[in-house]
């Protein structure tokens, strides 16, 4: 008879176990959720045209966060190039009427109103009569809440680019004075006063 000997603890193999690899540094959420509000910061600045302040700020984010977060460090660095870029190929934003008029429009859509008027009045001493930019300052005075405002500088809109009235109708931007007169004149004018 022929005997099984068991093997005992030394004899055995050891048992395999799954390795795992070391756990990541924690995160400094500070850190981190103060880097994001730069982020979004730098782009707004971006968005507002102040390529070189938006450079700078994208620039030093980067460094920051390059051993830290990877993925924002190299957005933040990828921005940067297209800021360096868009300056070197750019007009200056200030003669530029095209910059000045989507940078306007930008600050409208943020709420800051003066802003836009002064970018789009710029806009307008550079094309003067252009339907589009009267259109914006037009808009610009309705969300201020002078229809007065709105109504002139919507006629002269209109007067060039008549589908212009149509537009202005469902916009949203002339909610503030769409039940007052001087609006009502141009959306729907009298036959003695059509344009």
């Amino acid at each position: 008879m022929a005997t099984t000997k068991k093997k005992t603890g030394s004899d055995a193999p050891a048992p395999s176990y799954p390795t795992r690899p070391a756990p990541e540094k924690p995160r400094n959420v500070a850190a981190y959720e103060a880097a994001v509000a730069e982020f979004a910061s730098a782009s707004l600045a971006f968005g507002r045209g102040e390529l070189a302040e938006a450079k700078g700020r994208f620039e030093a984010l980067a460094d920051s966060m390059a051993a830290d977060e990877l993925i924002l460090s190299d957005r933040s660095r990828t921005l940067a190039t297209v800021c360096a870029r868009r300056l070197q190929s750019a007009p200056a934003a200030d003669s530029d009427p095209e910059a000045q008029y989507h940078r306007g429009i930008f600050a409208v859509n943020a709420g800051r109103l003066d802003e836009a008027w002064t970018l789009l009045e710029k806009a307008l001493d550079a094309k003067p009569g252009d339907a589009t930019v009267l259109y914006a300052r037009a808009a610009v005075r309705a969300l201020q809440g002078n229809a007065e405002g709105a109504a002139s500088e919507l006629r002269r809109a209109v007067a060039i680019d008549p589908r212009l009235r149509f537009q202005a109708a469902a916009d949203a931007d002339f909610d503030k004075v769409r039940d007052e007169a001087a609006f009502i004149d141009v959306i729907e004018p009298t036959n003695a006063t059509r344009s």
